[in-house]
C-alpha cells in the first residue's frame, strides 16, 4: 500500500478515495487487498472505482468549447424569450385595467419556459416584468 495512505482512516474524503482508486487502477493494489487493509467492503471499493471511471469518461467527453457554445445558446434563447415577453407584456399592460393584463402573460411565459426546460420562478418573472406577484398567484 502507498505511504500516503494511513491505516487508521476514519473518514474517507474525496482526496483519500481518489488516492486509493488510483492505486487500484494502476495495479499497485487490488480491491480485495484495499478492502482488507482499510476494513471496507469490496462493493464499496468497486463503487468508488466505477464512479471514478464514469467521471473520467465525462471529463474526457466534455469539450470546453462545446460547453461554452451550449451556454451561449442557452443565454441567447433566454434573451430572446425575455425580449418577446417584454413586447407582449407591454401590449397586455396597455389593454388591461391598472396593468393587470400581465398576469396571463406571466403564467404563459412561465409554462412555456418550463416546457423548454428553463426553470425560472414566478417571483423572478414578476420582478423582471414589473407585475405584482399578488396578481399572478
Amino acid at each position: 500500500m502507498s505511504v500516503t495512505m494511513d491505516d487508521s482512516i476514519k473518514r474517507w474524503t474525496a482526496k483519500r478515495k481518489t488516492a486509493l482508486v488510483v492505486e487500484i487502477i494502476l495495479g499497485k493494489t487490488t480491491v480485495a487487498e484495499a478492502s482488507r487493509a482499510y476494513d471496507l467492503s469490496p462493493s464499496e471499493n468497486e463503487g468508488w472505482v466505477d464512479d471514478a471511471k464514469r467521471g473520467m469518461e465525462k471529463a474526457l467527453r466534455a469539450n470546453p468549447l462545446e460547453m461554452r457554445e451550449q451556454y451561449e445558446k442557452y443565454l441567447k434563447d433566454l434573451q430572446e424569450a425575455y425580449g418577446e415577453a417584454m413586447l407582449e407584456l407591454r401590449a397586455q399592460k396597455a389593454d388591461g385595467p391598472h396593468g393587470t393584463g400581465g398576469r396571463a402573460l406571466i403564467r404563459t411565459l412561465y409554462e412555456g419556459l418550463q416546457a423548454d426546460g428553463f426553470a425560472v420562478p414566478l417571483t423572478k418573472l414578476c420582478a423582471w416584468f414589473g407585475v405584482p406577484q399578488r396578481t399572478v398567484y
